[in-house]
C-alpha cells in the first residue's frame, strides 16, 4: 500500500526529528498487512493469521472504505482467489507456507545419541518399530503436500516423549507449523481448532472408553486423515475448504488410546506403536534437539540411510504386533463371536435364518461362560454383520447373510476403492 511504502521512505531518509522516527520505527514494526481473498469475499491479515470484513479492516487501519477499495484497483492491497498451504505453489493464490523456514540437511550425516534414544525409546526398542519411525519423519519431510501419510498413534508409559517428539518437530520445520496437545474437545466442537499453517497436528488422550462416543470420535478422525481437503468450520466465517497437508499423531497414557475399527476393515489410517519404557533425561535430549545443528545432521542421516523412501510413492501403514493387539482389544464381543464362527465353522457362509445364528450364539456363550440374555441383548447393534428383515407374503423373516471368507492377501472391493484414492496426491 502506498501509505506503507512512503512510511518505509521515511525510515529510510529520516527526518531530523528523532522523536518522529522513532514512532515511525514502532509503527512499521506494528504494520498490520491485509490481503484479500475472493472465495470468501473477506480480508486476511496476515500477521494474525484471522479474517476481516472490510468495515473491520477499515477500523483497524483508521481508514475509510473507499480508500481500501482504492488500494485494491491500484494493487497495492492484493486480492487472491484463495489461501492455500502447500509446497511450491498455486495460480492465483497465497501461499502461507515458508518453504525457507523448514531446516536443510547438512553435509554432516550423524545421528545424535539423543534423537537416536528417543525414537529407540518411543518404538520400545523394537527395530521394526525404530525403522518406521525414521522412515514415515522422512516421508513426511521429502513429501511435504502428501495426504494420504497415516496417523501415528503412540500410546502408554508416561508423556515425556511425547512432548519430547513434538519438540523434534518443532525445531525441523518451525514452531508455528507444529499444533500440538488438542483433545476430545477438539474434535468435538462445533468449530474448528486445526486450520492454516500447519504440518504435524497431534492429539492427545481422544478415548473417553464410551464406545458411542469413541467410535463417532473415531469417524471424526477418519474424515480427515487422508483426505484430500478438508472443511473448516470457523467461527463468524462461512465454512470453507483447505488443502490437508498434515501429518496426524494421537498420543495417549492410556492401554487402549482409540478405538479402532474391526481388525477385517484394515484400519489403514493408523500406525500403532506402543512404549513400555519411559523416557530417562527427557529434559536433557529435550533442550538437545531443539539445536538446529543437531537436528540438520539428524535429517542428513536420514537421507542417508533410508534413501529408499525418497521414491515412495506413498508409505504404507505398519502392519506390526502393537496394532494387531489394540485390534484384539477393540474387538467387540459380538465380533468375537464371529471370529470364533469362522475358525470352527468355515463353511457356515452366506443366508442363515435368525434362529440358526441364535443357535450358535447361544453354543459361543456356553464355551466362553457368557450370559446369554445380556449377551443377545447388545448382539445386533455391535455386530459386523447385521440381520435383515424381509417379508414374504404376509409373513415378516429375519436373516444374515454371512460372505465368504477372504483368502490371504485378498482385499474387498471397497478397499481396493479405498488403496485406489489414498494414491491421489496433491502436485
Amino acid at each position: 500500500m502506498k501509505k506503507f511504502r512512503d512510511l518505509e521512505n521515511e525510515i529510510e531518509n529520516p527526518s531530523d526529528n528523532q522523536g518522529d522516527c522513532d514512532l515511525l520505527k514502532k509503527a512499521s514494526e506494528e504494520w498490520e498487512t491485509y490481503i484479500y481473498v475472493k472465495t470468501l469475499a473477506k480480508f486476511y491479515w496476515l500477521e494474525k493469521l484471522k479474517f476481516f470484513r472490510p468495515n473491520e479492516v477499515s477500523n483497524n487501519l483508521m481508514i475509510s472504505n473507499d480508500e481500501i477499495k482504492n488500494y485494491r484497483l491500484s494493487g497495492d492491497l492484493k486480492s487472491y482467489d484463495e489461501i492455500v498451504y502447500l509446497k511450491w505453489w498455486k495460480d492465483k493464490s497465497f501461499n502461507l507456507l515458508n518453504e525457507e523456514e523448514i531446516l536443510k540437511p547438512s553435509s554432516n550425516p550423524v545421528l545424535d545419541i539423543h534423537i537416536k534414544e528417543l525414537i529407540e525409546n518411543i518404538g520400545w526398542y523394537k527395530k521394526e518399530n525404530i525403522d518406521y519411525l525414521h522412515k514415515i519423519i522422512l516421508y513426511k519431510y521429502s513429501h511435504l503436500n502428501d495426504h494420504t501419510i497415516p496417523s501415528v498413534v503412540l500410546f502408554w508409559k508416561g508423556w515425556s516423549w511425547k512432548w519430547t517428539l513434538m519438540s523434534l518437530f518443532k525445531t525441523m520445520y518451525w514452531e508455528d507449523a507444529v499444533l500440538d496437545n488438542l483433545g476430545q474437545r477438539d474434535l468435538t466442537s462445533s468449530f474448528d481448532t486445526y486450520k492454516w499453517k500447519k504440518l504435524i497436528v497431534e492429539f492427545a488422550e481422544v478415548i473417553t472408553n464410551n464406545t458411542s462416543s469413541d467410535k463417532w470420535i473415531l469417524n471424526k478422525l477418519k474424515n480427515i486423515i487422508g483426505a484430500k481437503t478438508i472443511t473448516i468450520n470457523e467461527k463468524g466465517i462461512q465454512a470453507y475448504q483447505i488443502n490437508n497437508i498434515w501429518h496426524f499423531f494421537i498420543s495417549s497414557n492410556s492401554d487402549r488410546p482409540i478405538q479402532l475399527d474391526s481388525k477385517d476393515k484394515g484400519n489403514r489410517r493408523f500406525v500403532i506403536i506402543r512404549s513400555m519404557s519411559k523416557l530417562k533425561d527427557w529434559n536433557i535430549i529435550n533442550k538437545k534437539i531443539k539445536d538446529k545443528k543437531i537436528v540438520e545432521d539428524y535429517i542428513a542421516w536420514l537421507f542417508k540411510n533410508y534413501s529408499e523412501v525418497l521414491d515412495y510413492k506413498s508409505i504404507e501403514p505398519l502392519d506390526n504386533q502393537d496394532k494387531r493387539d489394540l485390534e484384539e482389544l477393540n474387538e467387540s464381543e459380538a465380533n468375537k463371536f464371529w471370529d470364533w464362527l469362522r475358525e470352527e465353522f468355515p463353511n457356515y457362509i452366506w443366508k442363515k435364518t435368525l434362529q440358526n445364528m441364535n443357535d450358535m450364539i447361544g453354543e459361543f456363550c456356553l464355551i466362553s461362560d457368557l450370559e446369554e440374555k445380556p449377551f443377545k441383548k447388545f448382539f445386533w447393534r455391535n455386530s459386523k454383520y447385521q440381520k435383515i428383515k424381509i417379508r414374504i407374503k404376509d409373513k415378516t423373516y429375519y436373516w444374515v447373510d454371512i460372505p465368504e471368507q477372504k483368502k490371504e492377501n485378498e482385499i474387498s472391493i471397497n478397499e481396493a476403492i479405498e488403496i485406489f484414492d489414498s494414491k491421489d496426491k496433491l502436485i
